[in-house]
């Protein structure tokens, strides 16, 4: 199966109402699908975001079954809409003027869709905040782009591709294996988002411009005080400076979190100081929201020809605690928790 089912769709919905405490997780989501922030700040750039990814779930209002059940069904019809949109459509403009409301995650983005499929509990060990998702003029131009809400990870587009695996590859010290992967987000709580919740809208996807990353930074601000990591991994030169100056935020006399959030120092300079020596063998340890948190800066997955690029996990696995010989469910088992067909 390519598509989630109806009960995989009820729980990753489930997984996220584990974090919703006292609906702030609702607003925050209302909030983030409504805002306009990059475009009022930045009315003359040509490449303003388009906000068609992250979905406002009324998590405080889906108390019953049969509420979760009946919202599960917008789902199936907006992923249908959306799809029907995508085939019939003729141009780019054709379809950014019929989106209308159309979200293209159940939830907040396909990675943490999928999260919150294994999620189990409201306690999150890991934090990933990547730069941003995908522009969206060659997300509509190219097929292998598509992700549609109902779209699971065995869809072979190139939302599982190299940053996703090269991330967990290399994490995990194996090979990419799916079930290694859902074991782990299964037993140590994984919430992964970017820096930019939107769509981009440039024409190349490697753009990157940091102004859009500091209007969405107050969105991130509020996720972090909900999911309360223990650890906190960002990617990237942007994700990192961005991470670091939310982080600076509640530890000003940390020299190294102004290091890391300084845009002039190169990004590889910066992973040099804190891998070179002992002092940051365990992270580096500081607080947010008076709570304990460690951060870890990465390279971008993708980029795994560079050299440094491997020696980046070694860290981060140890605080993890993580054990390359995790248990693999067996198949049976996972097909009777998850629903998946295989």
């Amino acid at each position: 199966m390519k598509k989630y089912s109806s009960e995989q769709i009820s729980q990753i919905v489930n997984g996220y109402k584990l974090l919703d405490s006292n609906g702030v997780l609702s607003s925050l989501l209302i909030r983030i699908a409504n805002c306009n922030k990059c475009a009022l700040t930045y009315p003359s750039r040509h490449d303003k975001p388009i906000n068609a990814l992250v979905r406002p779930i009324p998590l405080s209002d889906l108390s019953t079954e049969d509420q979760i059940i009946k919202y599960c069904n917008k789902i199936e019809q907006d992923d249908a809409f959306l799809r029907t949109l995508f085939k019939k459509s003729s141009n780019f403009d054709e379809v950014t003027g019929q989106l209308d409301s159309g979200k293209f995650a159940i939830g907040l983005l396909p990675w943490l869709d999928r999260c919150m499929l294994f999620r189990r509990s409201a306690k999150t060990k890991l934090m990933i905040i990547g730069i941003d998702y995908k522009h969206f003029p060659p997300f509509y131009a190219r097929k292998s782009e598509h992700c549609f809400p109902l779209d699971n990870y065995q869809k072979q587009i190139n939302t599982w591709g190299p940053t996703w695996r090269n991330f967990w590859k290399n994490l995990l010290a194996c090979p990419y294996d799916e079930d290694h992967v859902n074991d782990f987000l299964e037993e140590n709580g994984v919430f992964m988002t970017n820096s930019m919740l939107c769509f981009g809208g440039s024409n190349n996807p490697g753009d990157h411009f940091f102004g859009y990353l500091e209007c969405c930074r107050d969105h991130i601000r509020e996720l972090m005080k909900i999911v309360q990591p223990e650890i906190v991994v960002s990617f990237g030169k942007f994700g990192c400076e961005n991470v670091a100056s939310l982080l600076q935020e509640q530890n000003i006399d940390s020299s190294i979190v102004r290091i890391l959030s300084n845009p002039k120092i190169p990004f590889y300079k910066k992973t040099k100081v804190i891998s070179s020596g002992s002092d940051y063998s365990e992270g580096i340890q500081l607080k947010y929201n008076s709570l304990p948190v460690v951060f870890w800066p990465l390279y971008q997955p993708a980029r795994s020809h560079l050299n440094t690029y491997k020696g980046d996990y070694g860290v981060l696995r140890r605080l993890l605690g993580f054990n390359t010989g995790q248990r693999k469910l067996n198949t049976f088992e996972r097909a009777r928790r998850v629903g998946v067909d295989e």
